[in-house]
């Protein structure tokens, strides 16, 4: 078992910074291609989620980010300062709603809500912590 912490400036630049030390992360402790492709997957749309909702004063906020290999998969922990929002209450929207509108979102909170066990939310002290798992096997 082993952990990877990050604290990543509220700026969707930091998407690449931290893609990188993830990836190197998840391949120094082994986890296969296909298990990593869905833990950065659900990790990208929970950070770019706090990124581009989470916040309305304008100003660079933290967001820290613990990922942790178990046995059976990997832990991962979003935790920000922004406004309350509990991803397991999210509903995506209809694809046909969205092809029908033309308008986009809605579909990584899915996305994540399939990829990922043991989907949990806190609000602690005025942050929220969403906790996930994601496991060797997809469900």
């Amino acid at each position: 078992m082993a952990i990877l912490r990050l604290t990543l400036a509220s700026r969707l630049a930091e998407i690449k910074r931290f893609g990188a030390a993830l990836a190197e992360f998840l391949d120094e402790e082994g986890v296969p291609p296909s298990l990593a492709h869905r833990v950065k997957l659900v990790i990208e749309e929970l950070v770019v989620n706090v990124i581009q909702h989470a916040f309305d004063d304008g100003r660079e906020h933290t967001i820290l980010l613990d990922v942790r290999t178990e046995p059976g998969g990997v832990a991962i922990v979003v935790e920000d300062d922004g406004k309350a929002f509990d991803p397991r209450r999210a509903r995506a929207p209809a694809l046909r709603d969205l092809v029908d509108t033309g308008k986009s979102g809605g579909l990584g909170l899915a996305m994540i809500q399939k990829l990922a066990r043991d989907l949990s939310y806190q609000r602690i002290d005025g942050r929220n912590r969403v906790r996930a798992f994601v496991a060797h096997r997809v469900p």
